[in-house]
């Protein structure tokens, strides 16, 4: 096998030539972006310098603050350090925190508020939502109502908040953007004889003009309002989505990018991997598949939900966020979080530099379900989508994805706008109106024939290319009659082929035309020449806790937990042996949970997070005689988060809604299974 991830079976060249693509030079922007959770604001500067110089360790290009209800702490050891928001200990904290993240290589964006949505003691009854509902999660000195979204002057009131610190001449910190969580106004209603589009954005009009005139990005959730989504999106200068739990539909995603393509800017940003999973139970093969969906939607700047601000000495597991995902330090994959956060990078370099090549525009306007509901206020959310594919326009939607079409939505307010640039466009189709497509171009990767999922792209020299993801069960072979670029964001590795295979839950980049694809039932990698290493293994711990287990060799590989039930950590599976088919090109370690770094005779051959497990093996590395293997693997913080709740160990002492599981229960890790930990091989040397 060559080149890791990608059997290649056919010849295969290093694109060396002048005008061979390449990766750009990673900017910030380009880099996976973390939230980052305040609680209280009781961070400090060794907390602070600790995390900045971790994120920028593992390839982060910012991180993005949210003030929120505070910690208590074993006795109440924290509260002290609680700071009220806009106090001068909340500004130092927060001039702070920018300084250090920007001597680190790192941005910072701001919630324009506490917790959500906007609101806060400045908002009185008669500028509140109608429903009168309080600032979700918010922090010290942030409580209070959320505003009105139908009067623009509760908007005024929101952003003259703010006016003193951070309006022209304020004495804090410049964010690179403010922003806005999703529209959870729940009840808010329009006065009577108000339009509620017009309404909604006159009043978001009020903060994106203020930001602007700031010199401050925004960056805004435009979804769940009864309001066309799309021109709420427009207003900002990073739409931005989400996918929660298990709900990850990529049509509901593109209103956010449609809404940057319409509008000609570059960056569609997402809240990922909210809920993906119970706490320290999130798997980065997981993680990965679940941020391709949102590539596929149209995202190409990457805010992972998130990171809660912990202090250094805190106890394991430190401070946590009421919601998983935990991407954070103490978080056992955050060893080699690097190498997802590459693949990341190296996605997002080529979506925000080469153009989307969606050709035909679907035209969007909520009024049909308003009046089939009988509700011209009924919100319309990311976590349930009966709004969308019973109308018209969602079933047309599904239809065209399915055959391979690539679209954008443009909302009746943007179809007359003569501001905006839809020539580029084939053409433009009313679901209402029962249209099919005519000019548009389909893809030659279509989901409902092959497993293959793919967005089209011109590239700055004007080459069409596509962005494939394989998220079926079996491996796809892509070729061409001429040979086409393969870019592999896992590995980074840019060659030229007439085919190339896909494995489940991988994805690569095509410059070229004219593909089909075939199915693949069996292994595509040869197994008639290969060499197993039987052992014995010597299993050192490297990293973790509670405990570090002691030293042992075993006979047969085998998971960890068959003898340590609570180690969350990285084990170190060592084995010396002598080979006589050195001339194997690749190593396949088989089953391994869930991360794993090799070394072979001292040499560090890769990572690899996800199946298949299989390295390639440098020419003359291996020798007939004397070898050494050394794998580090990492598991999740489940077990020891069970281990923790068995033991009745109190780490849940956090304010507001403290831990709770997927179903919004308190958290009681202590019935959950002990999970698979370790090298379960098979090892073997393969041709």
């Amino acid at each position: 096998m060559k080149n890791g991830i990608f059997a290649v079976l056919g010849v295969v060249t290093l694109c060396a030539h002048a005008a061979a693509p390449s990766w750009p030079k990673p900017t910030r922007e380009m880099r996976p972006w973390v939230y980052n959770w305040w609680p209280a604001s009781g961070v400090d500067a060794q907390g602070l310098e600790n995390q900045c110089a971790e994120l920028e360790a593992k390839g982060f290009g910012g991180f993005h603050v949210i003030h929120i209800y505070g910690m208590n702490g074993p006795d109440n050891c924290y509260r002290s350090g609680w700071k009220t928001l806009f106090s001068p200990e909340w500004v130092e904290a927060w001039n702070m925190a920018a300084r250090k993240a920007r001597a680190h290589g790192l941005e910072i964006d701001l919630t324009m508020g506490a917790g959500w949505c906007f609101g806060g003691p400045w908002i009185s009854e008669d500028l509140a939502a109608s429903s009168r509902i309080k600032v979700k999660r918010a922090g010290p000195g942030g409580t209070g109502f959320m505003l009105d979204p139908y009067n623009p002057e509760a908007m005024k009131a929101h952003v003259a908040a703010f006016e003193p610190l951070f309006g022209k001449g304020g004495k804090a910190e410049r964010p690179r953007a403010f922003y806005h969580d999703s529209y959870e106004y729940y009840g808010a209603k329009p006065r009577e004889g108000q339009d509620i589009d017009e309404a909604q954005i006159a009043t978001f009009k009020v903060w994106a003009d203020w930001c602007r005139d700031n010199g401050y990005l925004t960056r805004n959730e435009a979804h769940g309002s009864p309001a066309n989504w799309l021109d709420l999106y427009g207003l900002a200068d990073i739409p931005e989505t989400e996918m929660f739990g298990k709900s990850r539909d990529i049509l509901i995603s593109k209103f956010a990018s449609s809404a940057a393509h319409v509008k000609g800017t570059t960056l569609v940003s997402s809240e990922t991997c909210t809920w993906i999973d119970e706490h320290f139970c999130e798997r980065p093969a997981e993680i990965k598949q679940f941020i391709d969906r949102l590539f596929l939607s149209g995202v190409n700047h990457i805010f992972y939900h998130g990171m809660c601000y912990s202090p250094v000495d805190a106890a394991w597991p430190g401070w946590c966020f009421y919601a998983s995902l935990e991407m954070n330090p103490r978080n056992p994959i955050w060893r080699e979080v690097g190498e997802l956060n590459g693949y990341i990078t190296r996605c997002q370099s080529l979506f925000q530099t080469w153009r989307c090549d969606n050709d035909l525009l679907i035209l969007w306007d909520p009024d049909p379900f308003r009046k089939k509901s009988g509700n011209f206020n009924k919100q319309m959310s990311v976590h349930g989508d009966g709004w969308f594919y019973g109308e018209k326009v969602g079933k047309l939607a599904k239809r065209l994805y399915n055959a391979g079409y690539a679209f954008d939505y443009i909302s009746p307010r943007q179809l007359a706008d003569s501001a905006i640039n839809k020539s580029r466009y084939a053409e433009i189709i009313d679901p209402e109106k029962d249209e099919e497509p005519k000019a548009a171009r389909t893809m030659p990767f279509i989901p409902d024939a092959n497993g293959l999922m793919a967005t089209r792209w011109r590239t700055p020299d004007g080459k069409t290319a596509y962005f494939v993801v394989n998220q079926s069960g079996k491996a796809r072979e892509v070729r061409s009659a001429k040979p086409f670029t393969a870019m592999d964001p896992l590995s980074g590795k840019i060659v030229e082929t007439a085919n190339r295979t896909l494995e489940p839950g991988h994805s690569a980049f095509f410059i070229g035309d004219s593909f089909e694809v075939l199915a693949i039932n069996a292994n595509p990698v040869g197994s008639q020449n290969s060499f197993g290493i039987s052992g014995p293994w010597e299993v050192s711990p490297v990293c973790g806790g509670p405990a570090m287990p002691a030293p042992r060799t075993i006979d047969t590989l085998a998971g960890w937990d068959s003898w340590d039930e609570a180690f969350s950590g990285t084990m170190r599976y060592s084995a010396s042996f002598d080979c006589d088919k050195p001339e194997c090109p690749t190593l396949d370690l088989g089953e391994v949970k869930e991360i794993a770094r090799v070394r072979l005779n001292g040499k560090d051959i890769g990572v690899r997070f996800m199946p298949p497990y299989r390295f390639d093996i440098p020419a003359g590395l291996v020798k007939t005689k004397g070898n050494r293997i050394e794998v580090e693997v990492t598991n999740l913080g489940a077990n020891r988060i069970r281990d923790l709740d068995r033991r009745k160990v109190n780490w849940k002492y956090f304010g507001d809604i403290n831990i709770v599981d997927t179903a919004y229960h308190r958290l009681d890790a202590s019935g959950w299974p002990v999970r698979k930990s370790g090298l379960l091989g098979p090892v073997r040397f393969m041709d």
